[in-house]
């Protein structure tokens, strides 16, 4: 086998999102165009001499005379620089979404608010060719916006569809394996989510307070249907690392959202769920 990179995933192409790193570390995003540059504080680096290079080539500002690395852009780069219509659910609650929810490759998906697309990017990953993601989208204008968002990251894709259409009206998808909910009353979803999902199926849902948070575990208890009714919150905090010295860096991603997780079940007559004291343990009366 060769060790050359294939062309289709080790070379730089037009459109693709690309990152700029200095030799500091410090980056700048941008997507490459023919006949296009890119000014970083003051080192022109035009796009000609990169588009069709190796990813990861090293190129020199003339300029300047500073060189600097291109990479093709992350997931999580594109994410977080993409062009938005909606708050995005930052990387680490998606990541967070799509494992605890156990998307994998075939999965049929449903997800509730497509937003910018930062959400869908991840599950068309996780479900690959042979799954499918269904979005619902109130907007048409923010479905556009994502759907671009989306092909400048992974290209051509067959195993998406957009309905524009409100969630909290009804699923048209049966026997689905996934509901993945970022939609302001996700409580309102659950009579459609039970329907939609084949038994075992799992619901996932990201809020941001702690209202919205309380509703929905409580709507998914009295619903029945539902089992393993389990909220987190992801933080997430780097480390400076050099040859003197170890410590956490002063940023910190705190509270982005909270995520809530459930199991489709058949037990339509399951018994409603004991109310939790202030210690969150059942009561035993």
């Amino acid at each position: 086998m060769s060790d050359s990179p294939s062309p289709a995933r080790g070379r730089l192409r037009a459109g693709d999102p690309v990152v700029f790193v200095e030799r500091k570390g410090r980056t700048y995003h941008a997507v490459l165009q023919p006949g296009a540059t890119t000014n970083f504080s003051g080192s022109v680096l035009p796009h000609d001499a990169i588009i069709d290079q190796v990813d990861g080539v090293r190129v020199r500002s003339q300029s300047t005379g500073k060189y600097f690395f291109v990479v093709r852009a992350s997931m999580v780069d594109h994410a977080l620089r993409m062009t938005r219509s909606a708050t995005i659910v930052y990387p680490k609650d998606v990541a967070m979404l799509v494992t605890w929810a156990d998307v994998g490759a075939g999965d049929r998906v449903v997800e509730g608010g497509l937003g910018t697309g930062a959400l869908a990017m991840a599950l068309l990953r996780a479900v690959g060719p042979t799954g499918h993601v269904t979005s619902y989208e109130l907007r048409e204008d923010a479905a556009i916006r994502a759907q671009r968002n989306i092909g400048a990251l992974l290209g051509p894709i067959d195993h998406h569809s957009v309905r524009i259409a409100s969630l909290y009206e009804g699923i048209a998808e049966r026997d689905v394996d996934r509901v993945v909910l970022d939609v302001p009353e996700p409580w309102e979803v659950i009579p459609h989510a039970r329907e939609a999902l084949r038994p075992g199926g799992a619901f996932a849902a990201y809020v941001p307070t702690t209202l919205q948070l309380q509703r929905l575990v409580l709507g998914l208890e009295k619903a029945r249907s539902f089992t393993r009714v389990e909220s987190y919150e992801v933080l997430l905090r780097g480390w400076h690392v050099t040859g003197r010295s170890v410590r956490p860096k002063q940023h910190m991603v705190g509270h982005t959202g909270f995520l809530v997780f459930a199991r489709r079940v058949v037990a339509p007559d399951l018994p409603p769920a004991p109310e939790a004291d202030d210690e969150g343990a059942p009561d035993e009366a």
